[in-house]
């Protein structure tokens, strides 16, 4: 895994606020939550799939490169460094939680344990 990935936005990610996740669960999108199994355990987004940062290519099984996906980690460096990944491999529709579960939690917002 390369660090810098974490710190570094892809041109490509779109940036979504929770408010504008919350709009885009209708359309039913790919919600993948990249942190560890136990940060997902304790806490995660309804619908969303767990699918630690480092195993993104598993996608390219489960899900065609033109899906809407929505990555989703802690704070947001993981799911910024999981959407490079993503991209790299063809996905065209990459988008994460800005600021991560902290953001989704900040504004209120359910999660299921």
């Amino acid at each position: 895994m390369n660090f810098l990935k974490l710190f570094r936005h892809p041109v490509a990610l779109v940036d979504l606020t929770p408010d504008q996740l919350l709009d885009r669960l209708s359309q039913q999108p790919v919600l993948v939550d990249v942190r560890t199994p136990g940060e997902y355990r304790a806490g995660h987004i309804d619908g969303a799939v767990s699918c630690p940062l480092g195993s993104e290519a598993s996608l390219l099984v489960a899900c065609p490169l033109d899906s809407d996906i929505i990555l989703i980690c802690k704070t947001g460096h993981r799911s910024q460094a999981a959407a490079d990944t993503l991209l790299g491999l063809g996905f065209r529709r990459v988008s994460h939680l800005q600021g991560g579960m902290g953001a989704w939690r900040r504004a209120g917002n359910p999660t299921l344990s």
